[in-house]
This record gives structure tokens, C-alpha cells and sequence, in this order.
């Protein structure tokens, strides 16, 4: 459990969404291989006890500051979400689609336009996949380096920056639409793009419930919701998936923030080189963090931290610890140990608590700016950015690999990959995440949390997963 509110997934062969479906020239085994994954993602598996609502969670030990100036950004601030444009009546709804060669056409509802249907292109078309609907307008044989959009340094694809318009290069083609002041863009426009890397042959929308498919990646979304799932990994979006005139929508944000470093995060622009990792054991001394039936939280992050430095040191990777022994440090001093640390990572290990049937494992990763956490203790709506920021994409694409090891070797609720601004991620100049590894509060899984060998084994998969992480981003380091 985090302390107060200040700001604050055999090796390699379940990392089934950031290195085997992208490309990565070393050989893995894709989740889609687990017996029943199939069945499972598409809602004939087992089902697993739905995980305790947030309402339920303990107090926090320390009460939420209040918004701190804008000019202080490595301090949390729990801020009001922006105004709605709702004011009684339905948003509006403004559709941009982007043509290759050619300019932007904007298509208010009610109102007719005189441009062509289909774009011409002179590039080879993308394979053909029998979709529920069929793209208008978007014609899309992008490939990595070839007219495809790039993130800039805060991850923001620089052909989607624009408020009004948005134009990828003249071998691809976006579309946007705009609800309530906010851009989405079409599931089509996704498939488009990302086939030539995946070989899509799903595409399905049923109900409110959206497929997208192949022998790599299977990707499932449900209108109204913030869940998503990529090959079996839960995901919360920063905005509910949308739909108009019966095509499928995700925010810009999400595309920018999520699915694009999730989907290829060999091409992370501001990717750095790392050979150290620093482990950060939540709580100590006086601040014992949750207390379970079988100890403290802060003794079990303490030993957690000691097996996951082991297990990274025998994989070869340097490991700093910000605390060794059961001494207080604060939260700023946590950060600050990340931050004097070269050619680093920053992993925070902490132990859950809430109601006694609460379960699961959790990641956090910082919110995106221009979003809310997921929780309403997790800092609020991220207004202004703030240092941890510059590291977004590296952080969903460190949070995929840690979250998707675990949860794919062990037989745990999967409570998702969230977003918060926990203080000890919000100032950090490296990528870092969170890591809830069980609930205290429950008894059988605290009995757990008190292993040694769960310890361990967790510990090796986090190890993996590191790796695993690291290798997915040789491309993107290299270019750096």
C-alpha cells in the first residue's frame, strides 16, 4: 500500500505484449500458446473472481495535500479534472479524415461534403481483412520508417499534435474524430496502421464489445469502458472507449500514451541505455505501511527488495537499493537516489490492502498529461505535467513487461496497469512504475506475501522481465 498521497507480466515466454509481437529477432513464446487463452480472452475462459472495488481500499496513513503551483512539478498535486463540454445537450462531433498526398476533410453530422469517398494512392495497398466495417477514406500501408508518425520526446506522435487538423505523410492516413473537445481516433485507422506488423484478421464489433485479432496480438475493448485487453493483459485507459456512427474510438491520448508504446516500443523516441536498477523497498522505520495477519508491509517490500536485487544481479545488471534495512526515507529522498543514478531504471515494490476479499496483483505508471488517475487518491487530473512526464512511454512500455511477466506465470487476479502520481514517480527523471505485489489484508494471499518462495519466484520473473524490457528497446537505445 502506497504511504499518503503526495504526489504518488520458463524466461521471456509470457511477455506476450512488448517483445514477442514486436518484431524483437530473439525467439519467445506468445501467450496466445497457453492452454485456453483463446477461449479466455474472448469470454469463453474461466472466470476470475472480479477484483474488490477501490472504494473498499484502507485509508491512507497520511492525509491528501493540497494543488500545489504548477512550478513544482516533481510534487503531486490533486487537481479538478477539466470542465466538461456537456451542457445539456450532445457534444459535438467534428470527424477529420486525412488523405495521402492530399489535405484534411472535416464532416459535421447533418452536413454534406463534395469530396471524393476514396483516397488514391500510388503505394501498395495493405493486406485485405474482412472487417464488421470496412475503413472510409483511410488508406494506410505505413511501415516502421516509412511515413509512419513518430513520438516526439514526450511521446506525442508529432503528425497527431495538432488541435484541429491532424496529417501523417503521404503513405498513410488517419481518422480523427472530435467529441466534446476531444480527439479520438478510429479503430480502423489503428488496424491500418499496425497491420503490417501484426497481419490482422479480426475485426469484429458486436454489441459494445470490439475484437481485434491475429496469431500475434488480440486486442478487446468495450464501448463505454476504460479496460482493454492486449493478449490478456489488463490495461486502463485514460478515456472510456467511444463510438460514432458505428466505428470504434480511442482517445488520441490513449493511442499516444498506451496502445502505440505497448504495441511497438522498439521505436520509443527518447529511449535511454540502462545497465542499473534501482529497487526501492516501499515504507520503513516508523512507517510500517499495511499491516497483514502474518507482518508489516514494510518487511516484506524490505525482503522482496533483497530477492529482486539478486535476481537482477545475476542476470547482470547493476542494483542500487534506496534502503537496505528498516530505516525511514522519505519520499523525496527515494526519488532523489533514481534520479543521481546513471543509466538507470527505477522499480518500486510495495504490498497491497483493502477489504478481506480484495486480490490481485497491480502496476502503476505515471498519468499522462491532460489525464486523470485512475483512482480518485492517485493525484487527480495531471493539468500541467510534471517531471516524470518526459519518461511516458518508457513507463507503460516498463510497466507491460514487469505486470505481463508476472501475471502470466502466476494464478492471480489481474487488477490491470494503471495510472496514478505517486509522489515517487512524478519527479523521477528515469523510467519507474509501482508495483502492488499482493494484498496483506488477504489472508491467504498474505500467507503468500510471507513466502520466501513466492518471494523468489516473483522476483525471477521480475528479473525476466527487466530483460525482457531492455531488449525490446535495443532499437530505440541504439538510435540514442
Amino acid at each position: 500500500m502506497i504511504p499518503g498521497l503526495h504526489t504518488k507480466t520458463t524466461q521471456a515466454a509470457i511477455f506476450t505484449v512488448l517483445v514477442s509481437l514486436c518484431g524483437a529477432s530473439f525467439g519467445t513464446a506468445h501467450a496466445e500458446d497457453k492452454p485456453g487463452f483463446f477461449k479466455k480472452l474472448f469470454g469463453a475462459g474461466k472466470e476470475e473472481a472480479p477484483p474488490a472495488p477501490e472504494s473498499k481500499a484502507a485509508p491512507e496513513p497520511k492525509p491528501a495535500p493540497k494543488p500545489v503551483p504548477a512550478k513544482k512539478p516533481a510534487v503531486a498535486k490533486k487537481s479538478t479534472p477539466k470542465p466538461s463540454t456537456e451542457t445539456g445537450k450532445a457534444p459535438r462531433v467534428i470527424i477529420t479524415k486525412t488523405k495521402p498526398g492530399s489535405g484534411t476533410k472535416k464532416v459535421e453530422p447533418g452536413k454534406s461534403s463534395t469530396s471524393p469517398t476514396t483516397a488514391k494512392t500510388t503505394s501498395k495497398p495493405a493486406p485485405a481483412i474482412p472487417p464488421a466495417q470496412p475503413p472510409k477514406d483511410v488508406t494506410s500501408t505505413a511501415k516502421r520508417g516509412e511515413g509512419e508518425f513518430k513520438p516526439d520526446d514526450d511521446g506525442q506522435p508529432s503528425t497527431l499534435r495538432s488541435e484541429a487538423v491532424a496529417v501523417l505523410p503521404a503513405n498513410g492516413g488517419w481518422e480523427i474524430v472530435k467529441i466534446g473537445g476531444r480527439d479520438y481516433v478510429t479503430a480502423d485507422s489503428v488496424r491500418n496502421f499496425y497491420n503490417p506488423l501484426y497481419g490482422f484478421t479480426t475485426f469484429r464489433l458486436q454489441g459494445n464489445h470490439f475484437w481485434l485479432g491475429s496469431s500475434k496480438l488480440i486486442l478487446k475493448a468495450q464501448v463505454g469502458s476504460q479496460e482493454i485487453l492486449i493478449n490478456n493483459i489488463k490495461f486502463i485507459l485514460s478515456f472510456p472507449v467511444q463510438s460514432h456512427n458505428g466505428k470504434v474510438l480511442f482517445s488520441r491520448l490513449d493511442l499516444c500514451k498506451l496502445i502505440d508504446p505497448v504495441l511497438c516500443p522498439s521505436h520509443i523516441q527518447n529511449a535511454e541505455y540502462f545497465d542499473t536498477v534501482v529497487i526501492d523497498a516501499g515504507h520503513g522505520g516508523h512507517d510500517g505501511g499495511s499491516r497483514g495477519i502474518y507482518g508489516y508491509e514494510k518487511d516484506f517490500a524490505l525482503k522482496m527488495a533483497m530477492s529482486v536485487r539478486t535476481a537482477l544481479m545475476q542476470r547482470g545488471f547493476k542494483v542500487i537499493l534506496t534502503r537496505a534495512n528498516d530505516t525511514f526515507l522519505t519520499l523525496g529522498g527515494r526519488v532523489a537516489i533514481a534520479n543521481q543514478t546513471p543509466k538507470s531504471i527505477f522499480i518500486s515494490l510495495h504490498f497491497n490492502s483493502g477489504g478481506s476479499a480484495a486480490s490481485g496483483i497491480e502496476t502503476w505508471a505515471l498519468t499522462p498529461q491532460s489525464a486523470a488517475a485512475t483512482i480518485t487518491r492517485g493525484g487527480g487530473y495531471n493539468v500541467n505535467g510534471v517531471t516524470g512526464n518526459k519518461q511516458d512511454s518508457a513507463n507503460i512500455a516498463l510497466a507491460t513487461a514487469v505486470h505481463a511477466n508476472v501475471i502470466s506465470r502466476f494464478k492471480f487476479v489481474d487488477r490491470g496497469i494503471k495510472r496514478a502520481q505517486w509522489s515517487v514517480l512524478t519527479g523521477c527523471k528515469r523510467p519507474g512504475i509501482l508495483f502492488e505485489g499482493g494484498f496483506v489484508s488477504n489472508a491467504k494471499e498474505c500467507l503468500l506475501v510471507a513466502s520466501d518462495a513466492y518471494r523468489q519466484q516473483v522476483s525471477a520473473a521480475i528479473g525476466d522481465a527487466v530483460m525482457n524490457y531492455r531488449k525490446a528497446l535495443e532499437t530505440a537505445m541504439a538510435k540514442r
